[in-house]
């Protein structure tokens, strides 16, 4: 079974062509037009593989995929009723794996042109590469997947939605104070070869760009992170001494990452431990603090978090619901199904 269960993929056979046609919620058909070999590859699969499903056309234009499970489901996997019969990549897939795929075009994260995309290139394979890191990012490759899934009216929609999104936690913060912004610090909570450690985001990254959207200040400004994420100790962050901590982690449950931190007594002297201000992000299959399209949702919730007077009444879980059904055409019996029993960091 999968979350597209109730949107089933209608093959209209015509002399000339096989177009696709995609069931919307609304009970609309839509023409898929060309069919193209979309083969989608190397690492941050999940995020690339999941902004190809924002467009319907996926479904029956992208035959390969990377594995893009965190630890929490295969999500990509999971909306395509036609996974049973696509090729799941490892993410380390070189060239002759990928070409025997004998793709029309290979969807990679733009940080693997040189090692993944040019190496195809020379051979004549036509590339996209996806950015995704920033609001500004998405807007532009929202318009790049519209021009690959022929569907630029999808774009706009996707994009308005996003618009939408971003003023229903700006709006309310546009006359917030800078001394009513909480200090707020992101974290990592990440375990390797048994080892746990917490880290903390480039300034660069969305994480940051979040914080900032959702009217708090990044109490990790002045440091200098690089590109990666970077490991820091109880010592700085008691320098720092945000306000807010909140908590991410991608192989391990953030809620117990959280409980885990708590109990520790290094950590209790902490302004935002004693307070009770520390939170583990929510997530579903992926968390809500990475550059996937869940970032939105994140949004809202930090927001929510940071400011609750500001937005009463807040249930996450409807606003989930409606999320889920406009980006990926999830109706609320395969939101019971599969994206409920996941969510986990929304009290």
């Amino acid at each position: 079974m999968h979350i597209f269960r109730p949107y089933f993929l209608l093959l209209i056979v015509s002399f000339s062509s096989i177009f696709s046609v995609f069931a919307r919620g609304n009970g609309e058909l839509e023409s898929t037009g060309e069919t193209k070999r979309i083969v989608q590859a190397g690492s941050s699969a999940f995020l690339t593989e999941n902004a190809l499903y924002l467009f319907p056309e996926a479904v029956n234009q992208v035959v390969a995929m990377a594995d893009g499970n965190q630890g929490r489901g295969f999500f990509a996997g999971d909306i395509d009723p036609g996974i049973i019969g696509k090729t799941v990549l490892p993410r380390t897939a070189n060239t002759e794996a990928i070409l025997a795929l004998q793709p029309d075009i290979v969807v990679l994260k733009d940080f693997l042109k040189k090692r993944m995309g040019e190496p195809l290139e020379r051979v004549g394979i036509k590339t996209i590469y996806l950015d995704l890191e920033t609001p500004e990012a998405w807007m532009a490759d929202l318009v790049a997947l519209g021009e690959l899934f022929d569907n630029s009216e999808r774009a706009e929609e996707l994009q308005k939605m996003f618009r939408t999104r971003i003023a229903a936690v700006e709006e309310p913060l546009k006359s917030l104070q800078e001394s009513e912004k909480p200090r707020t610090l992101v974290l990592y909570r990440s375990v390797k070869d048994g080892v746990k450690a917490v880290n903390v985001p480039p300034l660069s990254w969305i994480q940051t760009r979040m914080v900032e959207m959702a009217g708090g200040e990044p109490v990790w400004v002045d440091a200098d992170f690089g590109e990666r994420w970077t490991t820091t100790g109880i010592e700085q962050i008691a320098a720092w001494d945000p306000d807010v901590i909140l908590v991410a982690a991608y192989h391990m449950d953030a809620v117990d990452a959280v409980d885990e931190l708590t109990q520790d007594s290094t950590w209790s002297s902490l302004r935002a431990v004693k307070s009770g201000n520390i939170h583990a992000f929510p997530a579903d299959y992926h968390s809500w603090d990475q550059p996937d399209v869940r970032w939105l949702l994140g949004l809202q919730w930090m927001a929510a978090t940071l400011h609750p007077e500001l937005f009463p009444g807040l249930d996450m879980e409807s606003e989930a619901r409606i999320f889920f059904n406009e980006m990926f055409f999830i109706d609320d019996t395969a939101f019971n199904e599969y994206i409920k029993p996941r969510l986990t960091g929304l009290n």
